[in-house]
């Protein structure tokens, strides 16, 4: 008897070990295929010319492209940073925004809607709706032209004097939803009690959201900058969607897609695979050395808080 026992016994373990490498197998070919094997890959890639020799051509090429004051790569990678720094200097207004909609300001409901309610459309939706209200018949042109006082109504997305500033306003517009969602949750755990000894003590609004609010947040906001700038160089917007690039708008991330884009016939002949190969190998290095130089400077920021 105690020897069937365990026989099943032996056979339930196999089982299971079967069904866990069943469930287990296709994830991990997966993440070997398009993840491990594609970077790997395309690093290799970057030193290579279109006949499969070693080269650092690729990165020459790079550099001398990024030189050049005319080059598509470098306006591409001065409108990234303008857009990645637009992104962390409104990155502390969303959060306290965010803290006075959790303290149900007069009007927050309102507000918390109207903020979220473009995240819950399609981004081509929204795009059209955005051009459409900048368009040369919306009240925003025209007030352009009062401004300015022209002689025409100006097709703000059309004209390099305009385009830059009206996308970066979109941009401002459609990031506050998000971290409303992640700062609303994470506000909502912080213990009523330590608040109303706030109150007791007579803090006031700015010292509650500064010397309590952030200190026990701050692993949620340190995570968050970190993840900004390990994509500082994927900041865009909805660049391709307002301007496709064009009339001075281009970021890097549509830089690349329009290379690749407008390449796809010949892109073994034209180099065009290695190359970007070489510029995501360059833009990574930079995004990891600036995550990690930021990491250890939130570590040290604020004390670890438990509640």
């Amino acid at each position: 008897m105690q020897k069937s026992n365990s026989i099943k016994k032996k056979r339930t373990d196999k089982e299971k070990v079967i069904f866990i490498l069943f469930c287990i197998t296709i994830p991990i070919i997966q993440w070997l295929i398009f993840y491990v094997y594609a970077n790997v890959d395309s690093i290799f890639m970057a030193f290579r010319d279109p006949n499969g020799a070693l080269t650092m051509e690729n990165f020459k090429r790079f550099f001398v492209e990024l030189k050049t004051p005319s080059s598509d790569i470098r306006l591409a990678f001065k409108n990234t940073f303008i857009t990645f720094l637009i992104l962390l200097v409104t990155y502390p207004f969303k959060v306290l925004v965010s803290y006075f909609l959790y303290k149900k300001v007069p009007g927050s409901a309102v507000f918390r809607v109207l903020f979220f309610l473009p995240s819950i459309l399609f981004s081509v939706c929204t795009a059209m709706v955005f051009t459409r209200f900048v368009g040369t018949t919306g009240i925003i042109a025209k007030a352009v032209q009062e401004m300015l006082h022209l002689d025409y109504v100006p097709e703000l997305l059309a004209d390099s004097r305009f385009a830059n500033i009206v996308v970066l306003l979109n941009m401002v517009w459609l990031g506050f939803p998000g971290d409303l969602i992640i700062w609303g949750g994470t506000f909502a755990r912080i213990p009523n009690e330590v608040l109303e000894s706030g109150k007791i003590d007579g803090v006031n609004w700015w010292t509650e959201f500064t010397k309590i609010m952030v200190p026990l947040v701050w692993p949620t906001l340190s995570l968050q900058m970190i993840l900004m700038f390990c994509g500082i160089f994927g900041a865009s917007g909805q660049v391709f969607l307002l301007t496709g690039g064009g009339y001075g708008t281009i970021t890097l991330s549509v830089w690349m897609y329009k290379v690749v884009l407008e390449n796809s016939g010949n892109m073994y002949t034209s180099n065009v695979y290695n190359y970007l190969s070489a510029v995501g190998l360059m833009i990574t290095i930079v995004a990891v050395t600036m995550s990690l130089c930021i990491r250890k400077f939130t570590d040290k920021a604020f004390d670890d808080v438990d509640f």
